[in-house]
């Protein structure tokens, strides 16, 4: 595949993830039982739409482990900015309790603990990948 065909398809691919993504957080809303929904549901478009894109943009139809880091990093930060603009910024009633601030400060140390793990098992994969000095 051409790579001016294949960019054009990837930057398709990500319209249609991002538009999913807006659409079920924009239904969610509409009641308020179906928050947690639209936010799991947006976690899983993003992980499988992000994976089909790395996927596609790389040079093997194998799924390696950093195309499947990527997906869940990118899953994460999504699904978070997600909860938190829900919680903060909409007025469903339930964003002044003590359980959603709980919520919040649990997600966001898991967020960061997913890309710390993200960028430090990155530094170490291409540590391990450099070719050793021979000692003297």
């Amino acid at each position: 595949m051409p790579e001016e065909n294949k960019r054009r398809t990837a930057f398709i691919i990500a319209i249609i993830v991002g538009f999913l993504d807006i659409l079920i957080l924009y239904l969610g809303t509409i009641r308020p039982a179906h928050i947690g929904w639209a936010v799991a549901s947006t976690g899983i478009i993003t992980f499988l739409g992000t994976l089909m894109l790395i996927n596609h943009l790389s040079k093997s139809t194998d799924f390696d482990k950093g195309e499947v880091r990527k997906a869940m990093t990118g899953s994460f930060i999504v699904v978070y900015f997600s909860l938190v603009s829900l919680l903060t910024l909409t007025d469903i009633g339930i964003s002044d309790t003590e359980l959603a601030k709980t919520i919040i400060a649990h997600f966001t140390y898991l967020v960061g603990i997913v890309v710390v793990f993200y960028f430090g098992s990155r530094a170490v994969e291409n540590y391990l990948d450099l070719p050793q000095k021979p000692e003297k």
